[in-house]
């Protein structure tokens, strides 16, 4: 599996992660407003991806740099 897919399942999983997480506040946010709600939705998805895709590219940075070495 390539660098690039396995950014992208990193950061899919932590977005979801994410998400399930913060359900509750989700469901308190759609109660009050729909509007607030999705954005607090939409919120969490995106910055747990671009959470992921980070972290993804952190470990390959380390993988790279360590393999050289060794």
């Amino acid at each position: 599996m390539n660098k690039l897919r396995k950014m992208h399942i990193l950061g899919g999983t932590l977005a979801l992660i994410c998400t399930l997480w913060n359900f509750p506040k989700i469901m308190e946010a759609f109660k009050v407003d729909w509007q607030n709600g999705t954005s607090i939705l939409s919120t969490l998805a995106i910055g747990g991806y671009l959470l992921g895709c980070i972290v993804s590219g952190i470990i390959n940075l380390a993988y790279s740099i360590f393999k050289d070495k060794g």
